[in-house]
């Protein structure tokens, strides 16, 4: 959802099956995150969907439709930008103009301030088993050697 420069990499791979989506910019589907029926069911074994659902108003709605595309067995990377200050995520639907979205989200098209608990909480609500994987599970020398901060969390979920 929404390539990136990872996009690439994975084009390239001759064991990779890759589809790109995305509703704006280029990609090999124009889709909707939050209502993706070109896609059956079950349709893909893994997706990637990295700081897209913080730009969606109904991340709730796209994160099942992420669910309900990935083949059961199947996983998905889910990254949004978290704020560790909050205990809840933030949102509110008055605010729109640019100034106060930079104020309240840290960007113009931004919808929401995730809270780690947020984030959690609403890919379990959409079905998934979440896996939070740090600086423990991959070693602080592999943090170190890609400048991930230490207190970077990956999101892994699965479909079960």
């Amino acid at each position: 959802i929404a390539p990136s420069i990872l996009s690439q990499y994975l084009k390239k791979s001759p064991y990779i099956n890759y589809r790109s989506a995305d509703l704006f910019n280029p990609a090999d589907d124009k889709v909707d995150i939050t209502d993706m029926n070109i896609y059956e069911d079950g349709r893909f074994d893994i997706f990637v969907c990295s700081h897209v659902l913080e730009h969606v108003t109904d991340d709730l709605k796209a994160l099942r439709e992420l669910h309900r595309v990935l083949t059961p067995g199947g996983w998905g990377i889910a990254m949004v930008p978290i704020t560790n200050a909050l205990e809840e995520t933030f949102e509110d639907d008055s605010i729109t103009s640019e100034p106060d979205k930079w104020k309240y989200f840290g960007q113009d098209d931004h919808v929401r301030m995730y809270s780690k608990k947020g984030f959690v909480t609403n890919l379990e609500k959409a079905g998934f088993k979440v896996n939070q994987l740090g600086v423990d599970y991959f070693g602080k020398e592999v943090f170190e050697r890609n400048g991930i901060h230490p207190r970077s969390i990956l999101y892994i979920v699965n479909k079960i």
